[in-house]
């Protein structure tokens, strides 16, 4: 039996993963890993409603410690308030590396693949799915074949049971993704991209801000993916 646990972040990359894994295997775990960032109400909620929509076992797991030691690294994704970017932007890598820095939770990759790994290997074993991309590798480090590679190295001696990581939109962009979200008929309006969300509408849509990077790319990426973004915005992401 083929088992895989989603590390579920909220967005589009892994709600594209989350429906990637319930077609490609047998048991599909969803893992949500909090640590008092500022949109971890909404993602909780996010997350109860596609394991309800796919019929998928949920699991949240508070970590205290990370939320300790990303209010000492300063990062604005826990109780700061994270830089706007406009489109232009996103295509300045020294800008991009700026916004990438103020939003950096310390070893946030590692400590989260570490609990998925620790769950699989008392299951008895698994795949840990990752929503890692071309995108966001190009300024998050964690986020590149190079990173997926050592970490499985690790995971080689690390675990008792056989687990690895598997990132399947390695080599896409956000357009790619949103073909895939379509492809794979994922109701992404549902999904939450932003660092600093306005709540829900009254049908439980998340309310995006529209001005961090992430709703940016996540606009753009929609827009040029498939000519269309069912995204609720407080302001509509200039592209």
């Amino acid at each position: 039996m083929k088992r895989a646990v989603v590390l579920f972040s909220g967005g589009l990359d892994s709600t594209a993963c989350l429906y990637w894994a319930k077609k490609n295997y047998d048991e599909v775990i969803m893992l949500v890993i909090n640590y008092g960032s500022n949109e971890e109400r909404v993602t909780n909620k996010v997350a109860e409603f596609f394991s309800k929509e796919l019929n998928v076992p949920l699991k949240i797991v508070r970590l205290d410690f990370l939320e300790e030691f990303s209010k000492l690294c300063g990062t604005t994704l826990v109780g700061g308030e994270t830089p706007k970017v406009t489109a232009e932007e996103l295509e300045d890598f020294e800008r991009a590396k700026e916004t990438a820095k103020s939003v950096w939770v310390p070893a946030r990759n590692v400590v989260l693949i570490a609990v998925a790994a620790s769950l699989l290997d008392a299951l008895g074993g698994g795949d840990i799915i990752v929503g890692f991309n071309a995108e966001e590798g190009a300024t998050f480090p964690d986020n590149t074949p190079e990173f997926v590679e050592k970490m499985n190295e690790m995971l080689k001696y690390g675990t008792m049971a056989e687990v690895k990581v598997v990132a399947p939109l390695i080599n896409l962009d956000k357009k790619g993704i949103a073909k895939l979200l379509k492809e794979l008929g994922a109701k992404y309006e549902y999904s939450n991209s932003c660092y600093m969300p306005k709540g829900f509408t009254e049908d439980g849509k998340p309310i995006h801000c529209g001005e961090c990077e992430s709703c940016v790319r996540r606009h753009r990426g929609l827009i040029e993916g498939i000519g269309e973004d069912r995204t609720v915005y407080a302001v509509e992401p200039k592209i």
